[in-house]
């Protein structure tokens, strides 16, 4: 339920007036999510550097989920990037069938960590989608993450 009530309230990913709508930049990761529903949530392990906050835990700059969709073959592995200003490489690998060397990347990114849409000014922030094509080694390849990104990528297991 506290999913949903972000949907229905102030911080809603769709706003509307009487003039027209506008797109969150919240809703546009919502979509790709939503895409994934129904897939196998897959058990990823994360080596990644850390960071603390005051006296709470260490928490690692790369956040990362991945599914397995069995009907394409797909993999998709969710990877935030939380460092203000670094790049973060790292190695996806792959325990279980052959990953295909050709997939796609779907990345959501600004300059401005603030930005926003609004009314009339609402293209800012918007997801690129671009091929990708990873030089696979011992069924794993080497990323590199923005900073300060959210990437999906889809990976195909032959």
């Amino acid at each position: 339920m506290a999913n949903l009530a972000q949907m229905v309230n102030v911080i809603a990913p769709i706003m509307t007036n009487k003039q027209g709508l506008f797109l969150q930049t919240t809703y546009f990761p919502l979509v790709e999510y939503g895409k994934q529903r129904g897939n196998m949530a897959l058990d990823a392990f994360v080596s990644a550097p850390t960071y603390k906050i005051q006296n709470r835990p260490e928490l690692k700059y790369l956040d990362v989920s991945a599914t397995y969709n069995s009907n394409d073959h797909a993999l998709y592995v969710n990877v935030l990037n939380r460092s203000k200003d670094k790049d973060l490489s790292t190695r996806i690998e792959n325990q279980s069938g052959q990953l295909d060397s050709a997939g796609s990347i779907w990345e959501m990114n600004n300059p401005d960590l603030k930005a926003t849409h609004t009314f009339g000014a609402d293209q800012k922030v918007r997801p690129v989608t671009r091929t990708l094509s990873a030089r696979i080694e011992n069924n794993g390849f080497t990323y590199s993450f923005p900073a300060h990104s959210l990437t999906i990528l889809k990976l195909k297991l032959k």
